[in-house]
């Protein structure tokens, strides 16, 4: 028997040392697939392998986080100075995915907006080269029992 169990807050988010507060969702995407199929004669097809390790970060901060605020100075260092980049480390505790970058920069201010509920600024951070060693996605199996 197994025991599968996701506990949101227990996905921790850093950035460049920042331990990220009121995060409703985080995701992460490559921007090339790690292998690509090359169409050959004869119906031979061979695969290339994409070297590309660069892809997009989305941080879904709650409108109520002081994180916005500081992802806002960071942004507008970064434009003022060109200083903006940043080491962006994410672990599930209650599962064994895992995401390290140490090359990353805020793309752009969310879109802003008012309403009568709660909202979320959705953060898209560019990360230029991810160590693909580093990048884990997991699950979060864990065994009801220790078998040994």
């Amino acid at each position: 028997m197994a025991l599968f169990t996701y506990i949101p807050s227990k996905v921790d988010i850093e950035i460049s040392g920042y331990k990220v507060s009121g995060h409703t969702e985080v995701s992460f995407q490559l921007d090339n697939p790690q292998f690509t199929t090359v169409k050959g004669i004869r119906g031979r097809n061979t695969r290339i392998r994409s070297k590309n390790s660069s892809g997009v970060l989305t941080l879904g901060i709650l409108q109520t986080s002081p994180t916005n605020d500081l992802l806002s100075e960071i942004l507008k260092k970064d434009l003022q100075y060109g200083t903006g980049r940043l080491v962006i480390k994410i672990k599930d505790q209650s599962g064994s995915s895992l995401f390290f970058c140490d090359e990353a920069y805020i793309a752009g201010f969310p879109a802003l907006s008012f309403s009568d509920k709660a909202g979320t600024r959705t953060w898209t951070i560019n990360c230029l080269t991810v160590p693909l060693d580093q990048l884990v996605v997991g699950g979060n199996y864990k065994p009801v029992f220790d078998l040994f």
